[in-house]
């Protein structure tokens, strides 16, 4: 909406996403440079300033900048940055995906099926180098914005309290995609690595790559955990006329874990 003050967005969170608003001041306080101005936010409802055009936009104009490399190091820099505020962000109620719960949690959707002791296997390989932190999970090029020629990451009602690497599915397939790569390739490989270069703060990168390959499959929970909240509570014909996308990411993560789904096709 357009005010005195300039162009300002509104939203009003279901009560599944209920913790938006305040985890997003929260971001907005740690990484002002990366994140949405807050204007104010009551409950629910959040009102922010407008950040520039849509990555996806710019690139449908024809725009080279910044980069999907440079979006993915900077997105990696910010959850960097955020392990910083774990422990805050599950105080206001973020979705609480560490590691040592993704089974569980798993489970509860899937039950003990022919894949849990895989999951099992992949969040205890997952290792405790890097630590925790609030973790955005849809950054794809529509939730990717540019303010002075960096992105900005909106709608962080699609984050959780998880492991860094849960991250980068969506961004890596939207990049994958828009650069017409193969998934699995060497120029895939090199997207992730501008993702995890942040991180060799906390590892070297071969054992961030290895701890990564492991995240790759564990990601999908986190994806159908984000519709389990918003689709749950209604009728079943609503999740069924969404293309029920519960089912659709615990079906990526069984194909991801024959190895049918590869780096950036998720």
């Amino acid at each position: 909406m357009s005010t005195s003050d300039g162009l300002v967005w509104f939203k009003e969170n279901a009560a599944g996403n209920a913790f938006e608003p305040e985890l997003t001041a929260l971001v907005a306080r740690l990484r002002p440079d990366s994140t949405p101005e807050v204007v104010a936010h009551d409950g629910p409802r959040l009102l922010t300033r407008d950040v520039g055009p849509r990555l996806r936009d710019m690139f449908d104009a024809g725009a080279t900048e910044p980069s999907w490399e440079d979006v993915l190091h900077a997105y990696g820099e910010l959850h960097a940055d955020l392990v910083s505020a774990a422990g805050d962000a599950l105080a206001l109620g973020a979705p609480d995906e560490r590691p040592e719960r993704l089974p569980e949690l798993y489970a509860e959707l899937a039950g003990r099926d022919e894949w849990y002791a895989r999951v099992v296997e992949a969040a205890d390989a997952l290792g405790d180098s890097v630590p925790v932190g609030v973790v955005h999970q849809e950054a794809h090029d529509g939730n990717v914005f540019v303010r002075d020629g960096r992105p900005v990451f909106i709608d962080w009602a699609e984050a959780s309290v998880t492991h860094p690497f849960l991250g980068p599915l969506l961004p890596l397939r939207a990049a994958t995609e828009r650069r017409g790569y193969e998934p699995g390739s060497r120029e895939v490989e090199l997207l992730r690595d501008a993702y995890l270069e942040p991180f060799t703060r906390f590892a070297p990168a071969p054992e961030l790559r290895r701890a990564f390959a492991h995240a790759y499959l564990l990601a999908p929970i986190g994806r159908a955990q984000v519709w389990h909240r918003i689709l749950g509570p209604l009728a079943a014909e609503v999740s069924t006329a969404h293309g029920d996308p519960l089912s659709a990411w615990l079906d990526i993560l069984r194909e991801i874990a024959r190895g049918d789904v590869l780096l950036g096709a998720a």
